[in-house]
């Protein structure tokens, strides 16, 4: 017969502590002060069920803060376009040493859309009108770094605009130095 001993209050809450500095320690692939990364960008946006495709730049202010500003383009699908200007702020958190990090994004967002209407037009025509709206994008990613110069990572975020919000999914490669 196995006889169960009762876990007291204080091993409890050291156990949990133990597990959350675990789980959220540094990495030694988290960003660290002036690292910056360039890459490129691809995936799916919401807004007019396109794909988009980009540039990125990141600059690591400290380990736990870094500027992430992009260049996208939504490409033409259902008479609309767009370019799309980001300047986004990604918190990283080593996950327990491992060579993953996960991060939120927070930023601001311009974007101008193309737009072509009515039967005359076809996908292929110039834009009839622009529109331009500033929003703000809120979101989260996870980054993999293969190698110290070379990382992946996953992107999922809202893009915040008047009458044009979407979801923008996207995977990058990006070299880091």
């Amino acid at each position: 017969m196995r006889v169960c001993h009762p876990i007291n209050k204080k091993s409890l809450v050291s156990l949990m502590l133990l597990v959350m500095i675990g789980c959220f320690s540094n990495s030694t692939h988290a960003s660290e002060k002036g690292e910056k990364s360039i890459g490129l960008r691809g995936g799916y946006a919401t807004s007019n069920h396109s794909a988009v495709a980009g540039l990125y730049f990141q600059y690591a202010f400290s380990s736990r803060f870094r500027l992430a500003p992009d260049i996208m383009y939504t490409f033409r699908h259902n008479g609309t376009d767009a370019y799309s200007l980001n300047l986004n702020a990604h918190v990283p958190f080593g996950l327990n040493n491992s060579k993953i990090a996960i991060f939120p994004i927070a930023g601001i967002n311009y974007t101008s859309w193309n737009i072509s209407g009515g039967k005359e037009f076809d996908e292929n025509n110039d834009a009839k009108s622009r529109i331009d709206r500033l929003g703000l994008n809120i979101g989260g990613g996870v980054e993999y770094f293969v190698k110290p110069t070379l990382k992946l990572s996953l992107e999922a975020k809202y893009r915040a605009l008047k009458d044009y919000g979407s979801g923008v999914f996207t995977a990058s490669i990006g070299y880091v130095f």
